[in-house]
C-alpha cells in the first residue's frame, strides 16, 4: 500500500512539471512555425515600387488577389498565422508581423515600397500602422480603410495619404444593384453612384477643413 502511496504522490508531483514541458514544447514548435511564415534573409532584396498590404482579412486578400492578376509587386503583412498560412497556399507572399512594428516593415523591404494599403482589423491597428510608415518612412504614400469620419480624421492626421470610409463603397453597390433593379438605364445607374461618390466626398473635404484637416 505504501508503494501505491509513493506512486500516487509522485504522480502529482510530475503532473504540473510535465503540463508545463508540455506548454513549453508547444511553444517551441509554435514558435518555430510562425519563424517560417516570416521573411528569410535576401529574400524581399530585389522588390522595388511595391505595394505594402497591411491585413490579409477579406478586404486585404481581395486587394493582394487584384494585385497579384495584375502582375504588381506586393508584400502582405498578418498577425494571425492562419491567414499567413492561406496566402502562402495561395502562393502570394504573406507574412507573419506586426504592420505597426518599424522592424517588422523594414523586414519586407518599407523603405523601397512606392505605397501601402492598410486594411487591418481594428481602429487602432489602423492607426499604428499608419503612424509607423509615416514616422519610419515617410515617403510611402499610405491608403487606409476608416470605420467612420472621425476615424478617417485621426488616420489623416497620422499620416494617412487617402482614407476611404469603410461603408462607402458596400453601401454604393448595393444602393446601384437596387437602381439596376428597378430598370434604370445602366448609365442612369453609373451617373448616381459618381454624383453621390463626388457628394460625399465633398462632404468629407468641407469637414476635414473647418476640423482643421486635409482629409480628401
Amino acid at each position: 500500500r505504501s508503494q501505491m502511496y509513493l506512486v500516487v504522490a509522485l504522480g502529482m508531483a510530475l503532473t504540473p512539471m510535465l503540463g508545463a514541458l508540455g506548454n513549453a514544447l508547444d511553444d517551441k514548435f509554435e514558435n518555430k512555425d510562425v519563424l517560417k511564415l516570416q521573411p528569410s534573409e535576401g529574400e524581399v532584396d530585389d522588390l522595388r515600387g511595391h505595394v505594402i498590404v497591411a491585413g490579409f482579412g477579406r478586404v486585404g486578400q481581395m486587394i493582394c488577389q487584384l494585385l497579384s492578376e495584375r502582375l504588381i509587386p506586393f508584400t502582405a503583412l498578418d498577425v494571425r498565422s492562419d491567414r499567413v498560412a492561406k496566402g502562402r497556399d495561395m502562393e502570394m507572399p504573406v507574412y507573419f508581423g506586426d504592420s505597426g512594428s518599424a522592424a517588422v516593415l523594414h523586414s519586407i523591404g518599407a523603405s523601397k515600397a512606392a505605397c501601402a494599403v492598410v486594411v487591418l482589423d481594428t481602429p487602432g491597428a489602423n492607426y499604428r500602422c499608419v503612424w509607423a510608415i509615416k514616422k519610419h518612412y515617410p515617403n510611402v504614400k499610405i491608403y487606409v480603410r476608416a470605420r467612420d469620419v472621425s476615424h478617417g480624421l485621426n488616420l489623416e492626421k497620422a499620416g494617412a495619404s487617402a482614407v476611404v470610409p469603410e461603408t462607402l463603397e458596400p453601401s454604393l453597390q448595393l444602393a446601384a444593384a437596387v437602381l439596376q433593379e428597378m430598370q434604370l438605364p445602366p448609365e442612369d445607374v453609373t451617373s448616381a453612384i459618381d454624383e453621390y461618390r463626388r457628394k460625399h466626398i465633398a462632404e468629407l473635404s468641407e469637414l476635414a477643413y473647418v476640423s482643421g484637416s486635409s482629409l480628401g
